[in-house]
Formats: C-alpha cells, sequence, structure tokens
C-alpha cells in the first residue's frame, strides 16, 4: 500500500521512508504541506497518509481540514504526527480530520502497529463501498438481463425530459416488444425465454449510444429512451428491429427467428410540460398498431 510521507524534516522522512518500506509499504515523500495536497489532488493518490504538524506553507492541521472536505466517498486515512502531547492538542487534531495521533519522539513498533490499524481500515472501507455498489446495482438493474429495471428507468426518462426540456432538445421514447414471444416459452421453456432475453438485450444494447437508455419494462416489453440531437426519425429504432430480425438467435442448439414490434412517442423540449403516463400511453398505442398492422415494424405516433 503506498503511504504519502509528509514532513519537512530531512532527517525524519529520510527515516520514514526506510523503515516504512521494511514494514512492505511504498512510501511518496513530500517536504511541506502545499507538496503534500497536490499529491492528494492527483488522480487515485495515496489513501494512507502521515503527516507532520508543523510544516511549511500548509500544515498537519490545515492538510487534515481540507482532505475532509474534499474526500468525502473514499477518505484518506491520516495519522497525525508531531511532538505536541497535550489533550487539547490531541482533541485539536483529531476534531481536525485526523484518524490517529502518534506523538514524537515515537516508538517504531508503535509506529507500525498504527499504520496496520490504518491498513485494515482502508481495506474495510474499500470492502463496504463495493459492497454498495453491488447493492446499488441489484436495486436498479434487471437481474435476468443486466439492464435498468422498470423502476431505474423510468426515473432516467424523467431525467431526460427535464434535461430535454432545459436544453429545447427531443427524445424519442420507445416501447419495444418481442413478437410471439409466449409461444418461446410454450415451445421451448423457460430457460430458453430466458436466453432469449438476455441475447435481445445484448444485440439492442450494441446499438445504442452512451447517451440514450434502455430498460426492462416488464417481461418481454422494453422501454428505449434516445436522444434526438439535430433531426427526429425512425432511424435509431428500425436500428433496433433490424439487428433482431436480420439473424436468427443461435441457442442451445436452437435457431430462433425472432422480431419485435415498436410503437414510438416524441417529446420535444419546447413544451412547457409533460405527463409522464400519457407519454407511455402514446407510446404503448403506437405498439399496439405495430402489433395490429403484422408485427416486425416501427410505427411513430401521431
Amino acid at each position: 500500500m503506498r503511504l504519502l510521507i509528509a514532513d519537512d524534516d530531512k532527517t525524519s522522512r529520510t527515516m520514514l521512508e526506510a523503515i516504512s518500506r521494511v514494514w512492505g509499504f511504498e512510501p511518496i515523500l513530500a517536504e511541506d504541506g502545499e507538496i503534500a495536497q497536490e499529491i492528494l489532488k492527483q488522480d487515485n493518490p495515496p489513501r494512507l497518509v502521515l503527516l507532520d504538524w508543523e510544516m511549511p506553507k500548509l500544515d498537519g492541521i490545515a492538510l487534515c481540514k481540507w482532505v475532509r472536505e474534499t474526500q468525502s466517498r473514499n477518505p484518506a486515512y491520516i495519522i497525525l504526527l508531531t511532538g505536541r502531547h497535550e489533550t487539547r492538542d490531541i482533541v485539536t487534531g483529531l476534531n481536525a480530520g485526523a484518524n490517529d495521533f502518534v506523538t514524537k519522539p515515537f516508538d517504531n513498533a508503535e509506529l507500525q502497529a498504527r499504520l496496520r490499524v490504518g491498513r485494515r481500515m482502508l481495506e474495510l472501507q474499500t470492502e463496504v463501498l463495493e459492497i454498495h455498489g453491488q447493492l446499488q446495482f441489484q436495486a436498479s438493474h434487471d437481474p435476468l438481463t443486466g439492464l435498468l429495471n422498470r423502476g431505474a428507468v423510468l426515473e432516467n426518462l424523467e431525467k431526460e425530459l427535464a434535461r430535454s426540456q432545459r436544453d429545447k432538445s427531443t427524445l424519442g421514447i420507445a416501447l419495444c416488444d418481442i413478437d410471439h414471444f409466449k409461444g418461446i416459452n410454450d415451445n421451448h421453456g423457460h430457460l430458453v425465454g430466458d436466453d432469449v432475453l438476455r441475447e435481445l438485450s445484448r444485440r439492442v444494447v450494441g446499438t445504442l449510444r452512451p447517451y440514450d437508455h434502455i430498460g426492462r419494462y416488464g417481461g418481454e416489453e422494453f422501454l428505449v429512451v434516445v436522444n434526438e440531437q439535430d433531426h427526429w426519425g425512425p432511424e435509431p429504432f428500425e436500428r433496433i428491429r433490424t439487428v433482431v430480425s436480420d439473424s436468427p438467435f443461435q441457442l442451445d442448439g436452437l435457431s430462433l427467428p425472432l422480431s419485435v414490434s415498436i410503437g414510438v412517442t416524441r417529446f420535444s423540449g419546447t413544451a412547457n410540460a409533460w405527463d409522464l403516463n400519457e407519454l407511455l400511453n402514446t407510446a404503448d398505442m403506437a405498439l399496439y398498431d405495430a402489433k395490429k398492422n403484422g408485427r416486425n415494424q416501427v410505427v411513430l405516433a401521431a
């Protein structure tokens, strides 16, 4: 683990560098608080920090406060190193944001133990953040397809509607439904049906741009939100239709020709307001027309 050592005393820095290497750390040295601050501003900065209290330009207390103000999600673990030993000094350092406090002259074994505690705390912090990220992903994504789930894609749609209104841009809002999907489940089983949903999701995602959105709306139905920049037309949705219908799905020894029907409505950012349910109902009616007119087609709402 990388260890930032900030100390204006060269002898102290050299000694701390040498012993921390022996203890398995990768020391990074700074001779004053401003240099340490610049190191901590870099991408992927050291997360274990050993700071001297008294330093020129920016002292350890000020640097502690800056770290706590700027690093909120995955903050550094800071050990403050100082010759001060009064209780009020310890309180001042901890209140400034230090995690631990070591007085000079320090015992090597004690410092090593405190650095090890800091490393363990950072490892636990990383583990907690990873678990939190996994839980957030699970809460917003469909477990079968990996796409946004219904709640998350609707939330994204509302954000895009607000952005469209600010930018006076247009959105294409589409409901896509797999044609004759019930027959796939009835004839080949639900596991094949699950494979179809996964493969279709993979194909459709490949046609979209990074700033478009897709989510599983329910069953075999998907909600797609396309940002229209310079023009409005069916092209993005025709790409979705053709990427599904142009080549059969090769699944577990089966070759399944598939198609989707797509109903699309448009939202203009010049509108004064919107009704989310009305927009979805309009797209749903266009989808119904696509089904009624023979499937495997895109229908734009009037």
